[in-house]
């Protein structure tokens, strides 16, 4: 068996989705069916210094949304142009619905949605005429879908795509990568730029719109609170790296924060398995720690004798800030 399916494998132990210990090759293939993206070693360096995505692991199921979290420069955009067959890679393997955007681009073309990073349309068209163009290059196209998203968003196809707000452009983008009727839906960072008001209203449609309409979708955001109600699986990139990707329910049973009180100060050799950040005020601290366990506590607590010790569940952007620093 090769890597790739093994982490499929174990991915879709988690997700539930098998339990089985010994596979047939039958089952192999339909277990590697059951992921919308899957890349092993993906690696990807600009000249000579510069390694942009160091080695990663990705797997998305099918039918999940998948929040794909990491600040600026963490690798994510260099990640879903290489996912789109947009940029070479230099090391490892893609499959995405079960083809290599290098060898056969227009297999994952036909059946992505992709918004771009501050996509760019052709802003002396009026709306109308940019979905006339757009829908040219797809045999399938849902002209009801497009008229429900124009009303929604209270857009007119008369409208210059020159005379739009960014909340309005963005909503203009996501109807065209919906409207052609994708398998998977890739969204890079659409919320970046809008303010507070309209990148609310924004995720609110996506999200009515990901429960009306069933589909896998990858979201790229630096913007973590916005988007926590929208996701069941998380990924962390960070410097290159994916840190951490599972089901956002197991994200937040992984990673606790531990709330010790102590009669004299917080001991100075306090240290805690997993811990990835430590607060100290008085006689009071904050431990947030990967891979928690129930018997932690009672270690803790035999080792130092605080006078109080409690765990705390994180939000996801409490555990973002945590694993990134």
């Amino acid at each position: 068996m090769d890597l790739v399916f093994l982490q499929a494998t174990k991915r879709a132990i988690d997700l539930g989705i098998t339990k089985k210990s010994t596979w047939t090759d039958n089952e192999r293939i339909m277990t590697m069916n059951n992921l919308a993206i899957s890349t092993q070693g993906l690696k990807k360096k600009y000249g000579w210094k510069k390694e942009a995505v160091k080695g990663i692991d990705l797997q998305v199921p099918k039918g999940s949304v998948y929040v794909f979290l990491g600040r600026n420069g963490a690798g994510k955009t260099t990640t879903i142009k290489m996912l789109m067959g947009l940029l070479a890679r230099d090391f490892g393997s893609i499959e995405v619905m079960g083809f290599d955007p290098e060898k056969d681009p227009v297999s994952v073309r036909s059946r992505v949605g992709y918004v771009a990073e501050n996509q760019k349309m052709y802003d002396w068209m009026t709306i109308g005429e940019l979905i006339w163009f757009d829908k040219s290059f797809y045999q399938k196209w849902d002209d009801k879908l497009v008229d429900s998203l124009l009303s929604r968003f209270k857009l007119t196809k008369d409208l210059k795509l020159k005379n739009l707000s960014r909340g309005m452009y963005a909503q203009v983008a996501l109807i065209l990568a919906l409207c052609q009727d994708p398998e998977l839906v890739i969204l890079d960072d659409p919320i970046s730029g809008l303010d507070p008001v309209v990148r609310r209203e924004f995720m609110e449609s996506i999200i009515e719109i990901l429960h009306e309409r069933e589909r896998t979708v990858f979201f790229s955001t630096h913007i973590v609170n916005e988007v926590e109600k929208l996701a069941d699986h998380v990924g962390i990139m960070h410097d290159g790296n994916l840190l951490s990707s599972m089901p956002i329910d197991e994200l937040k049973n992984n990673v606790k924060r531990l709330r010790l009180i102590f009669e004299d100060k917080v001991p100075e050799d306090l240290s805690v398995a997993g811990m990835l950040k430590k607060e100290s005020s008085g006689h009071e601290v904050l431990v947030t720690v990967k891979d928690f366990r129930k018997e932690l506590m009672d270690e803790i607590t035999n080792k130092y004798r605080p006078k109080v010790a409690e765990v705390q569940t994180l939000t996801l952007e409490d555990i973002f800030i945590a694993m990134v620093g």
